[in-house]
């Protein structure tokens, strides 16, 4: 049986949970603002209209609320699943198979996506099939497609140079062959 107590106290947690919750979330509904000074710090915004956090280089002055140290405190803050998994921030894992298979990480620190080669096993969720699919997962930047057609092509045209990996190289010293 319920007692008025009881009822008491759980509304009381109740409110607290709440108001706290709703202190949080007009920092996280706040548009990226880079700022206005030269500086590129990595960050991450709460994006609003994906419902997700995304990276961004931040100018070092101006900008609002709405920008966070790691990928991880603004999942926290600003996500209301309970388990958010961080996948943008991972620093890319080529694996340590003998596949031979042409993809993508985000890179957080340069807000861009980078052609790597994946080996086919051992990875991490930071791997895409394709630059567009990279940054509309992981980067605030508008200009995505056009940054992503370059890009595409440069990879496809080292690509399809005939390179294929040396079995005796390991598969992370052959993906830093495609950071441009």
């Amino acid at each position: 049986m319920i007692t008025l107590k009881s009822l008491c106290v759980f509304l009381m947690c109740l409110v607290c949970v709440q108001a706290s919750w709703w202190d949080v979330w007009p920092k996280c509904w706040k548009r990226k603002l880079v700022g206005n000074c030269s500086r590129k710090i990595p960050s991450w915004y709460y994006s609003f209209w994906s419902g997700r956090c995304k990276g961004f280089l931040y100018s070092g002055c101006g900008g609002n609320s709405n920008r966070f140290s790691s990928e991880g405190e603004c999942q926290k803050l600003c996500t209301r699943r309970r388990k958010s998994r961080e996948v943008c921030s991972l620093k890319p894992k080529a694996g340590v198979c003998e596949g031979f298979r042409p993809s993508w990480y985000y890179d957080a620190e340069h807000d861009r996506c980078r052609g790597f080669i994946y080996s086919g096993c051992n990875g991490n969720a930071n791997r895409f099939q394709s630059c567009e699919k990279c940054m509309k997962m992981c980067s605030g930047n508008t200009n995505a497609k056009k940054i992503c057609e370059k890009r595409t092509e440069a990879f496809r045209r080292t690509y399809n140079l005939g390179l294929q990996p040396n079995r005796n190289a390991s598969l992370n010293s052959l993906a830093n062959i495609f950071r441009w």
